[in-house]
């Protein structure tokens, strides 16, 4: 989930820094809603046969306005076999960093003959990942009394992080057939930032209409009959292949041209590089510790590299309390120079560090901003900055090319080879490079 933070200019690597005066604003949730008679009789559906189970409505209610984003979701389900059961089981992800939470949650079972019960349980936290002081939680809870022939219903709020406004996913496929979806979203406005959103879709279900802004400025979309999402080994990412509409928050919201927007986020890019390495002769004072004048190129690199990975990465530690870095008296380094001094830094700040110490050793040395393939393939035509969400060092030595990560613990050296240019170098801010790599004997 990638985000940005609404308060004062952060260091150069931060995703965007504005200035705004927010206020709260209420926390509705969707509700439950009427099951129909026809609802309750169901046992098969026709668009979907054989499926244990099916979603017969679902909401997404998300509100960027407000001093608390928040966002509201609603399932109702029909089971229809035995092996549907399991949907009974509920697990609602979440990231829990810098107080993202799953609140209000209810749910309730009808059963065939319409009687209600309702879930009076507690809904737990589940740890599903953790790593890099991020964690990854499930709200976790059990309908009760769920058998062939019933519909369950749940809702919750997701409470966004104070200060920050979210891009959006509405992920519309699922691995049970819905019936029918709705989704909204109230983007964020403010006379006092530049920000805005941008939207786009990837295979919508047959028959539905594009996302639209209303006259109330608010986005919808409806959906009917998305068919099940099926899951195959070795698949590209799963997100990728379904349908979906993603919204991105912007500063240059104004360019309609994919070309011209890349070459002035790439100036951007590139100056917020600079800014931190610029520091030559530090660096210079710093590589004569590291490397002798009769090593070889590649062996410079080697020492260079080696030196860095044993510097004290905190992207790979628990995330700190601005109170307890306080009374560590730690700070975020402002450049190389500072960075080299205090012995620490985040994984982008270590990786600009190297960047630094090899331009100062001879090298031709760039960042390059890679997009991870984890969700999706990118696509330069969507203009989101955000999803070069990696970031690389080439280095050529003679004609052979390195492709660096020196801000990922345990990350080794890796050739590259340079097979085409797609506009001006990266080194400049301004252009793509199609760069296809193997491993380094």
């Amino acid at each position: 989930m990638v985000f940005r933070r609404l308060r004062t200019p952060l260091p150069c690597f931060a995703l965007l820094t504005v200035l705004i005066v927010l206020h709260p604003a209420p926390v509705r949730a969707v509700g439950f809603q009427p099951v129909s008679p026809d609802e309750l009789k169901m046992s098969a559906e026709t668009l979907a046969p054989g499926a244990p189970a099916i979603i017969l409505h679902r909401e997404v209610e998300r509100d960027d306005r407000g001093y608390t984003g928040h966002e509201n979701d609603y399932y109702r389900i029909k089971i229809l076999k035995e092996e549907g059961r399991k949907y009974a089981d509920i697990e609602i992800p979440f990231f829990k960093e810098n107080g993202n939470n799953i609140v209000n949650v209810h749910a309730r079972t009808v059963r065939p003959d319409g009687s209600i019960i309702n879930f009076e349980g507690k809904a737990f936290n589940k740890s599903i990942a953790k790593a890099k002081g991020l964690k990854y939680m499930a709200k976790t809870f059990t309908l009760p009394n769920v058998e062939v022939g019933c519909v369950i219903e749940y809702y919750y709020t997701l409470d966004l992080s104070e200060n920050f406004v979210y891009d959006s996913h509405w992920i519309l496929s699922d691995e049970m057939f819905t019936k029918h979806a709705k989704f909204s979203l109230k983007p964020y406005t403010s006379d006092y930032s530049p920000i805005h959103v941008r939207w786009s879709w990837e295979r919508l279900p047959v028959g539905t209409e594009p996302p639209k802004e209303g006259p109330d400025h608010i986005i919808r979309l409806e959906a009917n009959n998305i068919p099940a999402f099926q899951t195959e080994d070795y698949m590209p990412p799963e997100d990728e292949l379904k349908s979906r509409v993603d919204f991105t928050y912007s500063e240059d919201l104004a360019e309609k041209d994919a070309a011209q927007f890349w070459k002035n986020r790439g100036k951007k890019f590139n100056g917020a590089v600079e800014g931190f390495v610029g520091k030559r002769k530090a660096m210079e004072a710093a590589v004569a510790q590291i490397v002798s004048p009769g090593d070889a190129p590649e062996l410079k690199l080697q020492k260079i590299y080696a030196r860095v990975q044993q510097l004290r990465n905190t992207s790979f530690e628990v995330r700190k309390t601005e109170q307890e870095q306080k009374r560590e008296k730690e700070k975020e380094p402002e450049n190389v120079e500072d960075l080299w001094k205090r012995g620490y830094g985040d994984g982008v700040d270590i990786t600009r560090l190297f960047l630094g110490l090899a331009r100062a050793a001879g090298f031709d040395a760039s960042e390059v901003r890679v997009s991870e393939r984890s969700k999706y393939f990118f696509n330069p035509n969507l203009m989101d900055p955000h999803k070069l969400n990696s970031k690389c060092r080439p280095h050529q030595i003679e004609r052979q090319g390195y492709l660096l990560r020196s801000g990922r613990a345990l990350h080794s050296l890796r050739n590259v080879d340079v097979v085409r240019d797609r506009g001006p170098g990266a080194a400049s801010g301004q252009g793509w490079r199609h760069l296809d790599s193997h491993s380094s004997a």
